[in-house]
């Protein structure tokens, strides 16, 4: 199922900007309350990764599509089972993690949503202090499963200075 989702991204990203616009939602008050719903939704996955927080209300379990997947910034594409583990393996002190910013909804697809963001990951260098180790442009993906939204996965993309 996750290649499916690959091909489904593939898809709408090579599609004429024109033919995208007439097939996504009209923007609206309804579009905004989604785009707060799903950045709330976000920021809750985001806290259960750094809680380690794998099963029950508001874990990764909960909040992630059974289909979950991520493309990491290298390209490995892993599904939630294999993410699970890795956020379950990441040494995590307060103030580090992943910190998403510049949360919008792009496009909307009966149940499916697509919204993109800045995300900043905050580690611990060699002396204890707490910085900026990368910054990625990411795709997020949302998926209305039995009327609620859940996380479908997101791709990753290194933002590099030039």
């Amino acid at each position: 199922m996750k290649y499916v989702w690959v091909m489904i991204l593939c898809v709408v990203a090579c599609m004429p900007m024109s033919i995208r616009a007439q097939e996504k939602s009209a923007p609206g008050a309804g579009n905004a309350a989604l785009e707060k719903e799903l950045y709330a939704i976000e920021l809750k996955w985001m806290k259960a990764e750094f809680d380690k927080k794998m099963e029950g209300p508001d874990s990764m379990g909960e909040l992630w599509t059974d289909d979950f997947f991520d493309i990491l910034p290298g390209g490995k594409v892993v599904n939630k089972q294999e993410m699970m583990e890795l956020m379950g393996k990441a040494d995590r002190q307060p103030g580090t993690g992943a910190f998403p910013d510049n949360f919008k909804l792009r496009a909307v697809y009966g149940n499916v949503a697509l919204a993109t963001d800045h995300t900043t990951i905050k580690g611990v260098d060699a002396n204890g202090k707490i910085v900026v180790v990368r910054e990625m442009g990411v795709l997020r993906m949302f998926v209305k499963e039995k009327g609620k939204w859940r996380v479908a996965g997101a791709g990753l993309v290194p933002i590099v200075a030039q």
